[in-house]
């Protein structure tokens, strides 16, 4: 069955905000057997634009079709009103909800209110979305065999719709969840040797089975999925089985795990604290790391030593150790990570020293290179990379290094 998701606002045409909203209803979707996303469209804010292509879609057998965007109380926001003319409805005050919004933002102090009668009003055609994170009310409108979502835009309310209202009252009464799809997210090897280390498995199971490679700077995720998902539960798992045999040693989790929570986690299942000396990635780990809910059960602490004055008076690296060798050296990295252990009396030390650019590079230190160095009790460990020539990138890439290397050593104890 045919789904569409529209995406409406002229900031997502002009470029000025990325549209994450299509890529995250998509990804839920496809998660269920017998729908496909046929069509992502994003749009102006423009009645007649928005009135013609829904229009379209309505007139091309769509089981689904997802809007989100242009339900603000501004004079750009417009989607009720194209909406009003393809269906030829009223544009209705919901009075509960109106009464509620009022008493909740009156109670705070709020006089600018007038605004939040728009937020109330949906089509008469329509059932009303409940919206818990926001002001704007969804719609629900049923048009022959097609069913239309109407959501806001800002991404965390229109999760919060389809997550609480919409799959469970719409697409889970209907659909299964495919059973037979997983996402391998492998680091340290490259696409070309994935697929030359799975190409038996691939050629054999190409009637079954549609393997995919996803490459990214961080990655290869290796998607495999039932061509009919119709396959018996057994064969799938006997594939994924094989495929995890070959590629263990480089997957570190599986669809949407992320490496700083799979170390976080054996970090805490292991009771080994850490604590971090970061330079060049200036405290991008230990971010990821306190994202973590719970991070506290084995993170002590860290500290971002930019500079040489703060690597020499904060991480007491010799000042002869960083004449001679320079800050981006293995020398200096092993020291960083020692001394951030005993000054945060952790079990394991972990720095990150290197040259994100554009500049400070030379011949013999290339923009591109960092040292990443791991100590832990009388084990030590680091190792040097040449990576991309973009400050951002590089630094991302540093601190994901820096967590499978971490995730590496844990493995072995």
């Amino acid at each position: 069955m045919k789904v569409a998701i529209v995406s409406i606002g002229d900031e997502l045409m002009n470029g000025f905000t990325v549209n994450s909203n299509a890529s995250w209803i998509a990804k839920k979707i496809n998660s269920f057997s017998r729908l496909d996303i046929a069509e992502i469209l994003t749009l102006y804010d423009d009645v007649d634009e928005i009135e013609n292509k829904v229009k379209n879609l309505l007139n091309n057998n769509y089981a689904f079709i997802f809007l989100t965007g242009g339900l603000g109380p501004t004079h750009d926001d417009v989607t009720k009103k194209a909406l009003k003319k393809i269906f030829n409805s009223k544009i209705v005050l919901n009075k509960h909800y109106y009464g509620r919004l009022l008493k909740f933002f009156k109670k705070r102090g709020y006089t600018n209110i007038a605004h939040l009668r728009d937020q109330a009003e949906i089509l008469d055609c329509s059932t009303p979305i409940p919206n818990k994170h926001g002001t704007a009310l969804g719609m629900y409108i049923k048009s022959d065999d097609t069913k239309i979502f109407i959501l806001p835009g800002v991404p965390n309310e229109m999760k919060s719709m389809l997550q609480d209202e919409i799959l469970p009252n719409f697409i889970e009464l209907e659909f299964k969840k495919k059973i037979n799809q997983i996402t391998y997210l492998t680091t340290g090897i490259t696409e070309t040797r994935l697929s030359d280390q799975l190409s038996d498995i691939i050629e054999s199971n190409k009637s079954k089975f549609k393997i995919s490679f996803l490459p990214s700077y961080f990655g290869v995720k290796v998607r495999v999925c039932s061509a009919f998902n119709n396959e018996k539960k057994e064969d799938f798992n006997n594939i994924c089985a094989t495929i995890m045999t070959d590629i263990d040693k480089f997957c570190y989790g599986l669809d949407d795990d992320r490496i700083e929570e799979v170390v976080c986690d054996l970090l805490i299942k292991k009771q080994l604290s850490i604590s971090l000396a970061e330079s060049c990635t200036g405290g991008l780990m230990s971010k990821k790391i306190t994202d973590i809910p719970g991070s506290s059960a084995c993170y002590n602490g860290s500290i971002i030593a930019y500079s040489n004055i703060v690597k020499e008076k904060q991480l007491l690296v010799p000042k002869a150790i960083l004449r001679t060798h320079g800050a981006v050296s293995s020398e200096v990295a092993l020291i960083m990570a020692d001394n951030i252990k005993k000054i945060f009396d952790s079990d394991i030390g972990v720095s990150i020293t290197g040259i994100s650019g554009p500049g400070g590079g030379t011949d013999s230190k290339p923009v591109g290179l960092v040292y990443i160095a791991i100590i832990y009790k009388d084990e030590k460990i680091v190792k040097e990379f040449n990576l991309i020539n973009n400050r951002k990138i590089h630094r991302e890439i540093s601190a994901h290094i820096g967590f499978n290397m971490l995730r590496l050593f844990l493995n072995k104890k």
